[in-house]
């Protein structure tokens, strides 16, 4: 007689056999190798980072004003009280008592206008930082991604930081093109390609030595980040100003 635990064990266990593909190396062949990109825009940047620095100067000096209105407010309100205890007194004063009153009001409309200049520069600023905070997490929309090795594209509709891009493992250059705000960039990589076997048997391509071709982009700037000497593909990241 057929024990039902017995079958429900074998049953479990073809169960879980079954789900072998949905792992990453049961197939023997790891993922393609990649490429990390980042994209900045460098001229809305730099249109940032000068605006910033002439706000900042600006946000200084009226500090420096309101400094000194103060300072002069102080010397006038010392300056009347002398003037009302002397009047007081009997002092015929009255004629400077007047000219002192009109300059604090003078001095105090000055210092209510100097704030709220200090308040549109303070919220300028602020909101250019935010500005600037954006544009250099590189938080923009890639439209296509093309492969320009083999004229293949894919069209990307999720804005991202970090698009991860496929090298070319079926030959030591990877030629890469990149659709941004109706433009297009393209990027020539050189790099070693070597297949290798695990200890577990799985065959992958592993990609290292990845730098760019000299001048064969039209990027403004890219800095290369690598972990270490090799700068090997699934580590290393490419930050684009464009």
């Amino acid at each position: 007689m057929i024990n039902t635990a017995h079958i429900i064990f074998l049953f479990m266990t073809l169960l879980i056999l079954s789900h072998c593909d949905e792992c990453d190396d049961c197939d023997g062949l790891i993922t393609e190798p990649t490429a990390s990109f980042a994209f900045i825009d460098a001229d809305s940047l730099l249109w940032v980072e000068n605006n910033l620095e002439l706000l900042t100067d600006s946000l200084l000096y009226t500090d420096s004003v309101s400094d000194q209105l103060s300072l002069i407010s102080e010397f006038l309100e010392d300056s009347l009280t002398i003037l009302n205890d002397s009047i007081e007194n009997g002092g015929l004063l009255e004629a400077e008592q007047l000219l002192i009153t009109d300059q604090i009001i003078l001095i105090d409309s000055l210092i209510f206008i100097n704030e709220e200049y200090d308040a549109y520069y303070t919220t300028e600023i602020d909101t250019l930082n935010i500005i600037k905070t954006a544009l250099v997490s590189g938080n923009v929309l890639v439209d296509t991604v093309f492969n320009l090795f083999n004229n293949q594209y894919q069209v990307l509709e999720d804005i991202a930081t970090r698009y991860e891009i496929p090298l070319n493992y079926n030959d030591p250059l990877s030629s890469l093109g990149f659709s941004i705000a109706g433009h297009l960039y393209f990027i020539n990589l050189h790099h070693t390609n070597e297949w290798v076997i695990d200890v577990r048997g799985n065959a992958r391509v592993s990609i290292s030595q990845i730098d760019t071709v000299a001048s064969a982009h039209n990027f403004a700037n890219i800095i290369i980040q690598c972990e270490n000497s090799s700068c090997k593909a699934n580590e290393i990241v490419f930050t684009c100003y464009y």
